[in-house]
């Protein structure tokens, strides 16, 4: 079996994680597998692209640049496509599994993807398309993120912002969502089958393009995070007041962090210490230290090792592996309403909270916290949560539904 994983990016993103972590398993167990990424930072290859073997960067900068200045203005990917990879896999022996994770994002024109997936099936019946949905791009007329909006559901008749990921200048997602869905439902005439880390994403796919269409298969952490958990000590307890952690990639953004109810947990005062992990951090405290964004996942992992609990409040992701992270090294998290916390926390026995009760909660100890939210204790919630997020049983999941097709 022959694989090729393609996202948008290398190693930068939950959906990258997943396709890189993937890609680099099923070599490690001695399948032929290639991860094949749109561009890095700029359109340019990705800055961590030494580090993996078997990657290819396939977009040329000014396809990227074109896509990136013109989707503000036509709500979609005018250009990008795979032709230039038709005779290496129709010219591959055996059968051919080509993993789609985003596809969006300033990569490739959906049509042309179609078309070209198409065409191989046509070359070569042995090739498989799977597709993992790691977003609302599926359902809506442009954006990744639904952010609470239902638009979707009755065609997005007229957008609430124009800023919801991917931003624009101009509204037209009415008048592409009727041709979107079609190539969707193109690829599930091809034999294209979609899977999601998520239910809510799954249900959403399912009620639009037929009941059972969309599997789901649960993100796990990767291989590196795999390793520095074996590596770290667990910590039961910690001295003085509570640390209490933000994780984003930019702090800034209030769909990812609540910027309200971390400014009430900066008035708390000396009751808690609020640690940031993030670029563009706005908040200064004398209760608050900004650690930047960590690059390195083993120093993140340790330092959040040392945290009492993480706070998450994102309404924009969908199976946030940053939690099923905190959850393996046995940090409590207190997440508010969301479906997609909903769905990690129950995995391991937890529960959300209201913003309210994260404000009372963020003041207890470890164990508290842990008896709170999990309904255990300490030790027993770390053991259940280093169990369930595993990311072996996620490629055994994907492997053997390969090999079912």
């Amino acid at each position: 079996m022959n694989i090729l994983q393609f996202n948008v990016r290398l190693a930068e993103g939950g959906a990258a994680g997943v396709a890189l972590d993937l890609h680099q398993r099923a070599l490690q167990q001695g399948l032929a597998s290639h991860f094949v990424y749109g561009y890095g930072k700029g359109g340019k290859e990705s800055v961590s692209h030494q580090n993996y073997p078997q990657v290819v960067k396939h977009t040329p900068r000014m396809t990227a640049m074109a896509n990136i200045a013109l989707f503000r203005l036509f709500n979609r990917d005018l250009f990008g496509n795979f032709n230039e990879l038709y005779r290496t896999i129709t010219c591959t022996p055996g059968p051919v599994v080509l993993h789609f994770h985003v596809l969006h994002s300033y990569w490739l024109n959906l049509k042309s993807v179609v078309r070209f997936c198409e065409k191989v099936k046509n070359h070569k019946p042995d090739v498989t398309l799977v597709w993992t949905l790691h977003d609302h791009w599926s359902v809506t007329g442009r954006c990744a993120f639904t952010d609470g909006c239902e638009g979707w559901k009755t065609g997005c008749q007229k957008c609430p912002t124009l800023n919801n990921y991917p931003p624009v200048k101009i509204d037209r997602a009415h008048q592409l969502v009727a041709g979107k869905r079609q190539l969707f439902r193109e690829m599930l005439a091809l034999g294209c089958q979609f899977i999601s880390p998520s239910q809510h994403v799954a249900d959403a796919f399912n009620s639009l393009y037929g009941p059972g269409r969309c599997r789901i298969i649960n993100n796990g952490i990767d291989m590196a995070t795999e390793a520095i958990l074996a590596d770290l000590p667990p910590v039961r307890e910690t001295q003085g007041k509570p640390k209490i952690a933000v994780v984003a990639h930019d702090l800034r953004y209030d769909g990812k962090t609540n910027q309200q109810l971390v400014r009430e947990m900066m008035a708390l005062g000396d009751k808690i210490e609020l640690h940031t992990f993030g670029k563009f951090s706005p908040f200064t405290a004398g209760n608050v230290v900004n650690h930047g964004f960590e690059t390195d996942k083993r120093k993140l992992m340790s330092a959040l090792n040392q945290m009492d609990a993480l706070v998450f409040s994102s309404r924009v992701d969908n199976y946030p592996l940053i939690l099923c992270e905190a959850l393996s090294i046995g940090v409590p998290v207190i997440a508010t309403h969301s479906d997609a916390a909903r769905e990690v926390l129950q995995k391991s026995g937890g529960k959300t909270v209201s913003e309210e009760e994260v404000l009372q909660l963020v003041q207890l100890s470890k164990p508290e916290i842990a008896q709170a939210i999990f309904g255990t204790t300490l030790a027993e919630f770390s053991q259940r949560s280093r169990a369930a997020y595993s990311g072996q049983q996620m490629l055994e999941e994907y492997v053997n539904f390969y090999q079912n097709l």
